[in-house]
């Protein structure tokens, strides 16, 4: 099947097909849609006709975070896949850290209707842009209400982490400890907030000195537990997996066991982890669901609705990692 043949069929001019499988503008959307579909329906399986809808943005603000391992990586390949289903063109690319840098410009340049933002921070060069965008926005782990064209998709992760505390202490634990992502973004507040609420509920007096504040780095868990080293403590919870994994590799080093010693709970399910003998209790987002309503919240807003805040259920699992005690 060639654009020709598609042309005849459709009785309408070589051009004008072409002109819709290239996603160009000066043809009507409806007329698009039509010669999109067909060609679709009898095979034709050229790269821009499966993107015929136009081209969207995955901008990361750190390039760790694109490493295919992390949470925001799992996330950020659900949401090509569903884009990619619906005929739109993905486009990943790493936000300049450089204070010239102009958001609504750089996606005006590159055509982009939309975009979804991974890995942003209270601090990053690109946030305050994100009030005047002029182009739907979807946020991964943050959101804004100064602006309707954007919206925020991610877990629950205030109840989520109140869960892992009411868990650990129904095993028994008092002493707990917090090992939190970065201060200055939203998804480290709401953890350390969710930490803070389930031990207030169990009557437990948070301490500021069992709170350790890492990057979701691996070192990030060596570091901390370099630092509990001399506070007492039954348990930890922990902002992520990679950090639980580094903090339970560094209590091996002390000669403490998990959890004979420490209980350990981390976030995430990353699923490699559930294939080594860390045996983690831990906390399960939904990375493919979520990265489907990141999508599904973009191309809504190209389609002209209003802005949504999306935020998903998680699920604790139970494993080894964490021993009831008297």
């Amino acid at each position: 099947m060639t654009i020709k043949d598609i042309a005849k069929d459709l009785r309408l001019s070589i051009a004008t097909v072409s002109k819709a499988l290239n996603n160009s503008s000066d043809i009507s959307q409806d007329t698009k849609k039509l010669i999109c579909d067909y060609a679709e329906s009898v095979g034709y399986k050229s790269r821009k006709s499966l993107a015929c809808n136009g081209r969207v943005a995955v901008l990361w603000a750190k390039d760790e975070q694109m490493d295919k391992y992390t949470a925001p990586s799992l996330v950020a390949e659900s949401f090509r896949a569903f884009a990619q289903k619906q005929r739109f063109d993905v486009y990943f690319n790493l936000l300049p850290q450089d204070e010239a840098f102009n958001l609504n410009e750089y996606l005006e340049e590159n055509h982009f209707l939309g975009a979804f933002l991974v890995g942003l921070n209270f601090f990053s060069p690109v946030y305050n842009q994100i009030k005047n965008t002029k182009y739907p926005l979807v946020l991964l782990d943050n959101y804004i209400t100064e602006n309707d064209l954007v919206s925020g998709v991610g877990s629950d992760n205030i109840h989520s982490t109140t869960a892992v505390v009411d868990y650990l202490v129904s095993q028994g634990h008092r002493k707990i400890a917090f090992l939190g992502g970065e201060r200055q973004s939203l998804v480290g507040a709401e953890r350390l907030a969710g930490y803070i609420l389930g031990l207030s509920r169990n009557g437990i007096e948070y301490r500021y000195d069992l709170t350790y504040f890492g990057n979701y780095s691996r070192q990030s868990g060596f570091d901390a537990t370099d630092y509990f080293q001399s506070k007492d403590f039954t348990a930890v919870v922990c902002a992520s997996d990679i950090m639980a994994m580094g903090l339970m590799d560094r209590l091996r080093v002390w000669g403490k066991k998990v959890p004979e010693d420490v209980s350990v709970v981390g976030f995430d399910d990353l699923e490699f982890m559930r294939y080594t003998n860390y045996d983690l209790t831990t906390v399960r987002q939904d990375f493919n669901l979520i990265g489907e309503k990141a999508f599904r919240i973009l191309e809504s807003m190209i389609n002209g609705l209003s802005s949504q805040r999306a935020s998903l259920g998680c699920t604790l699992i139970q494993r080894g990692s964490v021993k009831k005690i008297d």
